[in-house]
């Protein structure tokens, strides 16, 4: 591999029906992106349970778009992840937060999984104690995803939450500012997550499965040979779909209103992206319905290095080679 080759990185996003990428060069150009579909039950709420397909359409993936040998960072799966702000005494350093943490384990701390891996920022202080914000994903299922790149001879070596990512683009866009109570709105095919972020750091984030249903959509190919995904189902289908979201959406907002700050703070803006074929119609129905400013990123913000406009459902993967 030539020493130019070798600042090639790829950025992964793996979700239950995508895998996509964008390919990044030197001084974080971008230079190429793709996606292929996954069949029904490969992964499963972020779990791989087919692995042997999975195998096959990632060393397909790496063969047509030629990544071979490519340091590689991805998103752990947000259906594996767990965010939440909890408080700890003032008396433990920063150097010792991550051990207490894993010690509280099943005593203060009760996660959904058993094998955690933690992160933790601190927050600042709060009634004599310490807010901390709290990030668990599972072991398992990070190492599998590991074990499944370095089988298709790419190199792992960043895992990241696709909030985050999605995030970092959206303040490289000089959209980001400080005070705000931005929540960020992600619709997928089968998942909707919402995340609240606030001076920079997210403080809640929750994830909610939406029904799929296969003959709704068609399955296509573009020019490049990327799959994507394009709506068949009714319009009254579509509708609902999209009655139910904003529904949430606003279940969320009162939520966090009333239970998260005690009546203190609202959100203030909503950023909505996702890869689901239909989101300027979630974007008119949520725009109408709530009176908080919505922010769409649902047009091509960037260009890969030869002007090609990369689709916004890229977002994530942008987030990460912004890294």
């Amino acid at each position: 591999m030539s020493l130019l080759n070798r600042q090639h990185r790829v950025h992964l996003s793996i979700k239950d029906r995508y895998i996509r990428f964008v390919e990044s060069g030197k001084k974080r150009k971008l230079l190429a992106y793709g996606q292929k579909s996954l069949p029904d039950g490969v992964v499963v709420e972020g779990q791989i349970k087919d692995r042997e397909t999975l195998e096959l359409i990632m060393e397909e993936m790496v063969e047509q778009w030629k990544l071979k040998g490519k340091k590689v960072s991805f998103c752990v799966p947000d259906s594996t992840v767990v965010v939440r702000k909890i408080q700890v005494t003032n008396e433990i350093p920063d150097h010792e937060l991550k051990g207490y943490l894993y010690m509280e384990l099943g005593q203060s701390i009760h996660l959904p999984f058993e094998d955690p891996i933690l992160e933790a920022i601190p927050l600042g202080e709060v009634t004599g104690n310490r807010e901390v914000l709290l990030f668990a994903s599972r072991e398992t299922v990070l190492n599998e995803f590991i074990e499944l790149l370095k089988g298709a001879s790419l190199k792992p070596d960043i895992a990241d939450l696709s909030v985050l990512s999605l995030y970092r683009m959206y303040y490289h866009l000089g959209l980001a500012k400080q005070d705000e109570h931005v929540l960020l709105v992600q619709i997928g095919l089968d998942t909707l997550l919402l995340s609240v972020f606030n001076e920079h750091k997210p403080v809640f984030s929750r994830h909610y499965p939406l029904e799929f249903h296969q003959e709704h959509f068609e399955l296509s190919k573009s020019r490049s040979g990327s799959d994507f995904y394009s709506w068949m189902g009714a319009q009254n289908e579509l509708k609902s779909q999209s009655q139910d979201i904003t529904m949430e959406i606003e279940r969320f907002l009162s939520y966090y209103h009333f239970n998260l700050t005690k009546g203190n703070h609202r959100i203030s803006k909503l950023v909505l992206s996702g890869d689901h074929p239909c989101m300027e119609t979630f974007y008119s129905d949520i725009h109408t319905a709530i009176e908080v400013f919505v922010q769409p990123l649902l047009e091509p913000l960037f260009q890969t290095k030869k002007g090609r406009n990369i689709p916004p459902v890229y977002a994530e993967c942008i987030g990460l080679a912004l890294k």
